[in-house]
């Protein structure tokens, strides 16, 4: 289902680190080659314009973001290099940027047996035996950067991220290319799926959204991203502060929660609901809430307003202990 979901923007030139280390909310250098980093990209008062994934490949760094929020994350990056040169005396000339969507289509493989299913691909992907060793061993939030299995395509990238809390693989490539594996993949018995159950499969895992739990009024740290954000250089954004939190709810019985439905604790309104659902594994209502940081560590239950009628919800630190 990924491969309409995400878009590819390449940043190269000899100030590309340096000017990525400034505009994400995690330095991008220093890693390994085959490193992945999940990083956020902030507006200059913290709110998010974007999370990512950052690759490295041998034409600098290839920005792996939100199909949705294209456009307006190549505006920002433009205006950023003008503000970063300006600021810091680094040549805009130093830093190129490009949207490479149209070169790249993407399909992301999911689910415990992810590994099988990309192992009987591996003809189709070109893997020789040493191809077929480096996925084996391939480590969550690495990547391979192999040959174009296309004579006019792009280079093969084959990455472990995913996004639905199980492993899972990624694969770019050539629209033929993918389009190929995509067939092969059901064929074979992977079982097509979109979005309802990639949303329900990151939600029961308490993964983040753009959009529902960041955004650009809600900062990473507010998203209790916190761990994303590292304050040991300057970067976009550096002035954020937390005044707000996300907290877990579970319904005991089936009621649903829905995005934006107001939290309550006792009778104050402290929050809403950022993402909710029905969570098929649960057999219950779940959501995600971002609510004010007054709220005590240790309460048990908050209110959600469900058709004007208030509903207890369990307050719990993730979905699977209920």
């Amino acid at each position: 289902y990924y491969e309409l979901l995400k878009s590819r923007i390449l940043v190269s030139g000899d100030g590309a680190g340096e000017f990525l280390n400034w505009l994400l909310s995690r330095k991008v250098t220093g890693k390994e080659p085959d490193q992945i980093t999940y990083t956020i990209m902030c507006q200059s008062d913290g709110g998010v314009v974007d999370d990512l994934l950052v690759y490295t490949v041998p034409e600098g760094y290839l920005l792996v973001v939100n199909a949705a929020n294209k456009d307006k994350d190549l505006v920002h990056i433009g205006d950023s290099v003008r503000l970063f040169s300006d600021r810091f005396g680094v040549a805009a000339t130093e830093i190129n940027y490009e949207d490479l969507s149209p070169a790249y289509a993407q399909v992301a493989v999911q689910g415990p047996r992810s590994l099988d299913f990309m192992l009987k691909a591996g003809a189709l992907l070109g893997l020789d035996d040493e191809g077929v060793e480096a996925l084996t061993t391939l480590k969550r939030f690495r990547s391979l950067n192999l040959p174009a299995v296309d004579e006019e395509g792009p280079p093969l990238i084959i990455s472990r991220t995913g996004y639905t809390g199980e492993d899972g693989y990624e694969v770019y490539g050539s629209a033929r290319l993918i389009i190929a594996l995509w067939d092969f993949l059901t064929i074979e018995g992977c079982v097509p799926c979109g979005l309802g159950s990639r949303d329900a499969l990151r939600l029961e895992a308490g993964l983040p959204l753009y959009g529902h739990e960041m955004s650009a009024e809600i900062n990473p740290l507010d998203a209790d991203l916190d761990f994303f954000v590292k304050f040991d250089r300057p970067f976009q954004g550096d002035g954020m502060v937390k005044t707000r939190k996300i907290v877990r709810l579970v319904n005991p019985g089936r009621k649903i929660p829905r995005d934006g439905y107001p939290v309550f604790h006792g009778d104050d309104e402290v929050g809403y609901v950022t993402s909710g659902g029905f969570s098929p594994t649960l057999g219950k209502g779940i959501a995600n809430a971002l609510v004010r940081m007054e709220v005590p560590a240790d309460v048990k239950e908050l209110g959600v307003t469900i058709r004007g009628k208030k509903i207890m919800f369990d307050v719990v630190e993730n979905y699977l202990e209920k």
